[in-house]
């Protein structure tokens, strides 16, 4: 008897084990996908139009110092993130010092983007923003407007209730409600 209640708490110990470490994988795998997959489709900080803020990059700053300076800023999530976002884009090893106006409504690319542009990219990205927000702010701007000056409202009909169930316009159109019962 004593032998059964032994090999019944071992097994019990291992199974215990073997759920412990089926969990412990499968949180470690979680980590790591969300980990992985924000490298490439990270999301910014804030909606538009977000904050700006001014960051100095000066000569000589590690892509580990800069991460750590935009997420201070309140600019990117995760310093440790960035390192990793630099080293696997287009920008790696082409981030130059220089003073920034960066948006807590841009990704990590976005901002990487503007870091590693020469002067006449800066200048024609900034251009192409410009160009946007006032398109964007006529749209907005049009579609507040309900009618165009000199436009008429189309006018509603009259209308006159003939019984219950119906509804005579001053078109003549009769509505039948709850099928004319």
């Amino acid at each position: 008897m004593k032998k059964l209640l032994i090999k019944i708490g071992t097994t019990i110990l291992k199974l215990a084990g073997i759920a412990l470490a089926v969990f412990v994988l499968y949180k470690v795998c979680l980590f790591a996908y969300d980990y992985g997959y924000r490298i490439f489709a990270e999301t910014p900080v804030d909606r538009e139009p977000g904050i700006d803020v001014n960051v100095a990059i000066v000569e000589g700053k590690s892509v580990k110092e800069i991460g750590q300076l935009l997420e201070e800023k309140g600019l990117i999530r995760d310093g440790k993130l960035f390192i990793l976002q630099e080293k696997l884009s287009e920008y790696a090893g082409d981030l130059r010092p220089g003073q920034y106006t960066l948006n807590t409504s841009q990704t990590p690319y976005e901002m990487m983007a503007i870091m590693a542009a020469t002067d006449e990219e800066r200048a024609e990205m900034e251009a192409l923003r410009e160009a946007e927000e006032e398109s964007a702010s006529e749209e907005e701007e049009e579609s507040s407007s309900e009618l165009p000056e000199g436009v008429a409202a189309p006018e509603t009909p009259e209308t006159t209730l003939d019984g219950p169930d119906t509804l005579q316009t001053d078109e003549g159109i009769t509505l039948i409600e709850n099928g004319g019962n």
